[in-house]
């Protein structure tokens, strides 16, 4: 199992007239990420801002050899509410939760192009401003079950809306869409790069990420009992402390799987809070980990080894449609860990 780690995020922010310290940091950014080492320390993407008549748009710069990848982040707001109409509203109820009624979100979509590398500013510019401009047209301040003619006949789930803004902004921008991901709230956000799969009746359907957070606290001890005192204290320092420390962690979940046609989602969010609560949150939450979580009475409970327990408990039970694809573990605002599961 190969768990990433990133740690020490530092954000670099430039503006559009300083294009080439952007590009040229976004190379430096490479150069780092190509270090082999059992832990990356790395800065994070370049971030910066547009200014358009549309007002400020968040967006980043990776460099390759042939070429860039720039993503853009909007807001819109807008309201939605998830009901099959074949269903009554106890029904609806059930299956959705409080999301079988009308109410709103404060989205954000990320959008990431696939560019030539020495596009000018000024073409960045005009493109992300035409991609606001689409954006908003079609979603910001409506109602988009009622409003948007492609949600009449299906629900504006995270991943219905990723799955149509790469599809709209490819076609009506004539853009080298790379992925769409759609962020409903801090805790919920699917996205979409284009895969597809077959089904049993031959038909292409979208496969796409869902992202769910989760949080919990709990406390540690790095301590390896098989090394002296000595020898803990020079491998983890202060996090060796006989009487342990604690973070708030957050949690990340990723499913990967092609939406069910009627309901929209890659699992039901009902089912995948259940499975996280009964086979991770219970063991950790507000848990002393070295004395009261197997294995951690005997392994040391780093982070890279709470995101080993982590997969090993949800892979068994995503082996359906919706399967695990990454779990990302922050254990402060400046570091997570991460496993992904091979293509």
């Amino acid at each position: 199992m190969h768990i990433r780690v990133v740690h020490h995020l530092v954000h670099l922010h430039h503006d559009r007239g300083q294009a080439g310290q952007v590009l040229r940091a976004g190379n430096q950014f490479l150069r780092r990420l190509k270090t082999p080492s059992k832990r990356r320390w790395h800065s994070s993407p370049p971030h910066g801002s547009l200014s358009t008549s549309g007002g400020a748009i968040s967006h980043r710069v990776h460099l390759g050899l042939m070429r860039q990848r720039v993503a853009f982040r909007f807001a819109f707001e807008a309201s939605h509410f998830y009901r099959l109409p074949h269903l009554s509203d106890e029904d609806n109820a059930r299956l959705f939760g409080k999301a079988s009624r009308h109410h709103g979100h404060n989205y954000q979509v990320e959008v990431v192009y696939r560019l030539a590398p020495q596009t000018p500013a000024a073409a960045l510019e005009t493109l992300a401003h035409a991609t606001r401009q689409r954006i908003d047209a079609q979603f910001d301040h409506r109602c988009i079950n009622i409003e948007h003619p492609a949600f009449r006949e299906q629900l504006p789930t995270t991943e219905n809306l990723a799955v149509y803004l790469w599809r709209d902004l490819r076609e009506g921008l004539n853009a080298a869409v790379e992925e769409v991901s759609v962020h409903e709230s801090e805790t919920l956000a699917s996205a979409y790069a284009g895969e597809q799969a077959t089904d049993s009746e031959g038909v292409a359907r979208p496969v796409v990420t869902m992202t769910r957070l989760y949080t919990f606290s709990a406390a540690h001890r790095l301590y390896n009992p098989h090394l002296s005192d000595e020898q803990n204290r020079a491998i983890y320092g202060k996090c060796a402390n006989p009487y342990g420390h604690g973070h708030d962690y957050k949690l990340e979940i990723t499913v990967k799987g092609v939406p069910d046609p009627i309901t929209g989602m890659v699992m039901n969010l009902t089912e995948l809070d259940a499975l996280v609560q009964a086979e991770v949150l219970r063991h950790l939450d507000h848990k002393y980990l070295n004395e009261e979580t197997p294995p951690f009475d005997h392994i040391p409970p780093t982070s890279e080894n709470l995101v080993a327990f982590i997969v090993e408990r949800l892979t068994p039970h995503l082996q359906g449609n919706a399967r695990l694809h990454r779990v990302r573990l922050w254990e402060t605002p400046r570091s997570y860990f991460e496993w992904q599961a091979e293509s």
